[in-house]
């Protein structure tokens, strides 16, 4: 077979040759074609057309079947399926499930407990589009409302053998997430041609490319600005790997089992996440308890030891609710026993706790050593024989037998009943002989300590596959078990990733016999999809190095992705000793760890937690900085945690502040700039912390656990937006009943409000309110300071006699100074889609919503208005405002304007730039940066009767105006209003005269022209000078403002 080889950009091409020693002669074999390059990473050998599948028929209905037949080609691995059933489930508006298996014959699937087909499908339109093609076979998954196609596998040949399943598919954008479980050292894939193997695997987080404990493929993408995005995930538990490639495109390679996929659709990550979560099982509501500070050591000796360190925390008052004992509380690491002589006390230690409102946690692992105890048999090990509670050798008889902690050990089966009913059995009795109050389970990958059994592993296909994955060491049995084992779900080869998914669902049903009603807790080291719907994970055996804090937080980011989002890493590092400088700024974002527990091994030194005093990755959809943010995080939407993750020898540390709103949780000052990098004052004892503007944020008053913190005063933080709005929840139950249980007790409340309004900044206490949960309250102030300075205030109340009823009714600020009636922020309009042609711009603005009237009855606001800007000429522009449904009167006199306008930018001595929100036009001369007009500010009206428009100049030498008296040349600032309207009338100060002349030159010339549609022209000359000018038949008032270089007029048409 000559291969047909496409002609196709490199970063589209798919690997053919996956496995080591790719050559041109291997390559033409396989049927595909050789292209060496200079580099490495993409492929040299990549597939032809020849390969592939083609569909031969056809079934719709609700969903779509199709059968399809292998092309003629030769085989990569051999044992390739020529027929193969194709079946799309369209199960809800955002789900689609695609499933590709054996035609023929029966192959693994993953026996999930969650995931099951909807009871109903939809009956109207989806949010996707599908698409096949027939010849090669391909699928095609669209977006409806946008047509953008999101998973194409048009790109590369379906390969579909025995033991070697490979598709591919193209992108819609670089912005991938996800994928586990490994250390990605970004948050935000790199997809110049990186592979990931998928399969759990007992390894340190160091770094490097290589598996570990959590088996995630799945991704989610973010398409755009627009927040749109959707998630990718593939049920299958084999081994596999995944190549991420700058087409941008994705190939999933694995070993076994079908390609059963699941596309899901959301309009923003949130709603993506939540679409996964439906689909796996939403995550468990973890104890009020498990959320504070938690303390575990590898090896502390004794229990008097770990009762020393208990006292020594106490006597510190050091925030700290739980603390843990690892294997060493074992008779000789031996599971449901204790070392009656060093931990002699172990079973009144949960109430020693208990007194001070402390929890205790204890560890299991799976491995089951076959050894005697000191003083008699083994007896848990002697029940689940009995059982067949093992996993066995191929027979399906011999339990296998490694190695672990305790020695020669064998492996509960969770999949098999009888090994769960006998986990069960061994847990309540232990919890009847040491208290206890959550369940620690770790070594679960499942981890061997000899490869694959004592035995070593039969020379097969399960053991030594066609093709392998690029998993660490490069044999699947490496530090686990043999693959052609068995358990009650299959082949250890099918099931291996599942082990510790399994041993969940087991320990889930043992910890409800023992806490029955209550909530409890299990930590779980190995995990798959759903596994959070039962248990949080921590990152594995870390180190105490400034890397392992970094990463921390890609890793946490990711488990909020894959549902699991009680998350934590090791504070201050499980391997090495902790410099002092290290373990305080872990200790620090530690404190922001869903899941925060300090936590180290044996042979090193004792980590002393520093007392600290005071997740959801940075996403701002619109904000394309954000999408490689990860050495910052959010808690929930409004708290932004900006960690110090280097050594530093100075005290600030570089930060991205998004696009809103911030305040410094400490200080209560609002941050002067957003959507930029910054460097922030960040000493030793200090991380960055911010409340987003709009946030309502429950506070309680602290104590050293989170038992009697529950009881002290709870209060509210409200930090306003830039409209000063705000809004938040807050779930409160008794924090430890199985399910949701609140209880009606009343609660002393204080209420910390934050009230930012322009440059200044207040806080306002509201204190023992004493109000009821459950009940709905408004709380109402009256912003009777004044935090606006009067030389950025615009007046809201021109006519005479105002009063604070009258400003209030129309939306206003009244506060003691000049004006005392002032617009609000957000008063004005907002411009929408602004379109730009090389003559000017021209686009719409609105009203803002919720303003009130502008309080003239006799002259309705006009909602809509039409902007037009035109670049007339390198030196003269002109922009108009005006009712785009009515037609208004405009002054009919001719202006000499060129008659075609300056579309050359580089010619154009000005820049002009629309501020969105407020709407307003700023004009920047381009030779100095100067900003020489600015009406971006609050107040601008426009009604049928009264128009009004205010902007910044870049000076106090403003000239002209009238014609009135002036006393001098220059203006005098300080809050002079000048009147204009045509009127027979001797001279005199503040008095209109018979011309009509809004004439300001500054130095030069620039000409501002003013009528009834609010129309402008601006001039410009080379030395940095303009001139305002104005025309308008009708009555206008001029008001200069001191100290802020303020302009402002008020129409009144007639």
């Amino acid at each position: 077979m000559v291969p047909e080889c496409p002609i196709i950009p490199l970063a589209e091409r798919v690997d053919c040759f996956p496995d080591a020693g790719a050559s041109k002669l291997g390559c033409l074999q396989r049927g595909c074609c050789w292209s060496p390059l200079d580099e490495r990473n993409a492929p040299w050998c990549f597939f032809s057309t020849n390969h592939g599948y083609s569909v031969v028929s056809e079934e719709k209905s609700n969903s779509l079947s199709v059968r399809l037949k292998r092309k003629v080609a030769p085989s990569l691995f051999g044992e390739d399926i020529e027929e193969l059933a194709f079946h799309a489930d369209m199960q809800t508006v955002n789900r689609l499930r695609f499933k590709i298996s054996d035609a023929h014959k029966q192959r693994f699937e993953v026996p999930h407990e969650h995931v099951k087909p909807p009871a109903t499908h939809p009956s109207g339109s989806r949010n996707y589009v599908v698409e096949l093609t027939h010849n090669p076979f391909g699928l095609k998954v669209r977006r409806a409302s946008t047509n953008k196609v999101l998973f194409d596998t048009t790109m590369g040949p379906l390969v579909f053998a025995d033991q070697y399943l490979q598709l591919s598919a193209r992108l819609p954008s670089h912005n991938i997430y996800g994928l586990g479980e490994h250390v990605h050292q970004n948050y935000r894939h790199d997809t110049n041609w990186r592979t990931w193997p998928i399969f759990t695997r007992d390894s340190f987080p160091n770094g490097g490319t290589h598996n570990l404990y959590g088996h995630y493929p799945y991704f989610l993408c973010l398409e755009d600005e627009s927040g749109k995005s959707f998630g990718v995930f593939l049920m299958n538990s084999n081994a596999m790997e995944v190549t991420l490639q700058p087409a941008p495109a994705v190939t999933y390679r694995t070993i076994g089992g079908v390609l059963d996929f699941y596309i899901l659709l959301g309009d923003t990550p949130e709603q993506v996440v939540q679409e996964f979560l439906e689909l796996i099982g939403k995550p468990i509501i973890p104890p009020y308890w498990s959320l504070g500070f938690q303390l575990s050591r590898w090896d502390y000796g004794s229990l008097d030891e770990v009762k020393r360190t208990v006292e020594r925390n106490r006597a510190v008052d050091l925030p700290y609710d739980v603390q843990y004992t690892d294997i060493d509380y074992m008779e000789d690491k031996k599971d449901f026993t204790y070392d009656e002589v060093k931990f002699k006390d172990l079973p009144q230690f949960a109430d020693y706790l208990h007194e001070k409102g402390q929890k205790y946690i204890l560890i299991l692992d799976p491995a089951i050593a076959i050894s005697k105890r000191i003083n008699g048999p083994y007896e848990a090990y002697d029940r689940g024989t009995q059982k067949n509670a093992w996993v066995t050798e191929a027979d399906g008889k011999t339990p296998l037998v490694g190695e672990v902690w305790p020695g020669v050990a064998v492996f509960p089966d969770y999949t098999n009943p009888g090994c769960k009913e006998w986990w069960t059995d061994e847990y309540i009795r232990l919890s009847k002989e040491i208290k206890h109050d959550a369940l620690w389970i770790d070594m679960n990958e499942v981890s061997n300590f000899v490869k694959g059994s004592n035995k070593g592993c039969e020379d097969n296909n399960l053991n030594y596959p066609p093709f392998t994955p690029s998993v660490l060491d490069g044999v699947l049995y490496s530090k686990t078990l043999c693959m052609d084992s068995k358990q009650t779900w299959g082949n250890h080869y099918d099931v291996h990733s599942l082990y510790g998914y399994a041993m969940v669902l087991a320990t889930k049903d043992a910890l409800e016999r023992v806490f029955e009603g209550n909530r409890s807790l299990i930590l779980t080291r190995s995990s798959f999809p759903g596994v959070g719907k039962y248990s949080g994970h921590w990152l594995g055996d870390n180190a105490a190095n400034w890397n392992d804090i970094k990463w921390a937080i890609p890793g946490m980011l990711e488990f909020g992705l894959f549902g699991v989002p009680y998350i934590g890493a090791d504070i201050c590092g499980f391997f090495d000793d902790v410099s002092e400088e290290l373990c305080r700024r872990w200790m620090q974002v530690g404190a922001f760890y869903p899941f925060s527990r300090n936590h180290n091994a044996q042979h090193y030194k004792v980590p002393v937690p520093f007392l600290h005093v005071p997740e959801k990755p940075v996403k701002f959809y619109s904000d394309s900085n954000t999408w490689t943010v990860d050495r910052q995080f959010l808690w929930g939407k409004h708290l932004l945690i900006t960690p110090v993750l280097d050594p530093v020898s100075t005290c600030s540390g570089s930060a991205y502040v998004p696009d809103a709103v911030w305040f410094d949780y400490e200080t209560e000052v609002k941050m002067t700039v957003s959507k930029q990098q910054v460097e922030m004052y960040l000493p030793a004892d200090k991380l960055g912390l911010h409340i987003r503007g709009g946030a309502i944020l429950p506070i309680q008053r602290p104590a050293v656990t989170t038992v009697y913190s529950r009881r002290n005063p709870m209060g509210l933080i409200v930090a306003l937006d830039d409209k000063n709005r705000a809004a938040g929840e807050l779930f409160w139950d008794d924090g430890d009943s199985r399910g949701i249980s609140t209880k009606s007790d009343r609660v002393s409340v204080y209420v910390c409000v934050y009230v930012r309004v322009y440059v200044c900044v207040f806080v306002l206490y509201l204190r023992d309110l004493n109000l009821t949960l459950g009940q709905n309250y408004t709380v109402r102030w009256d912003q009777d300071r004044n935090p606006v300075p009067e030389t950025q205030r615009f007046d809201c109340y021109p006519e005479p006699n105002s009063d604070e009823t009258k400003c209030r009714a129309r939306g206003c600020i009244w506060g003691v100074g000049v004006p005392w009636c002032y617009f609000p922020e957000d008063y004005g309009y907002t411009a929408t889609t602004v379109t730009e042609q090389p003559s000017g711009l021209s686009f719409d603005i609105t009203r803002n919503a919720g303003l009130q009237s502008s309080g003239r009855p006799e002259s309705p606001d006009i909602n809509t208005l039409r902007v037009e800007i035109t670049y007339h000429s390198a030196d003269l522009l002109q922009f108009k405002i005006y009712d785009p449904m009515t037609k208004r009167f405009e002054v009919p006199v001719p202006l000499n304007v060129p008659s075609t306008p300056e579309t050359d930018e580089a010619k154009r001595l000005y820049i002009v730039q629309v501020k969105k929100q407020p709407f307003g036009i700023q004009v920047v001369r381009k030779s100095t940066g100067t900003l020489i007009w600015d009406s971006a500010v609050p107040g601008f009206t426009f009604s049928d009767l009264f128009i009004q428009v205010s902007t910044r100049l870049s000076s106090d030498y403003v000239y002209g105006f009238g014609e009135t008296e002036h006393t001098s040349y220059k203006h005098d600032l300080n809050y002079h209003t000048w009147g204009m309207f045509t009127k027979d009338q001797p001279p005199g100060v503040s008095h209109s005269l018979t011309h009509t002349h809004t004439h300001s030159p500054k130095h030069g010339r620039h000409y501002f022209s003013l009528k009834t549609s609010y129309q402008c022209l601006l001039a410009f000359d080379q030395m940095d000078q303009f001139v305002l000018q104005c025309y308008n038949h009708d009555i206008h008032n001029a008001q200069h403002t001191q100290g802020q270089e303020v302009c402002s007029w008020q129409l009144y048409p007639v």
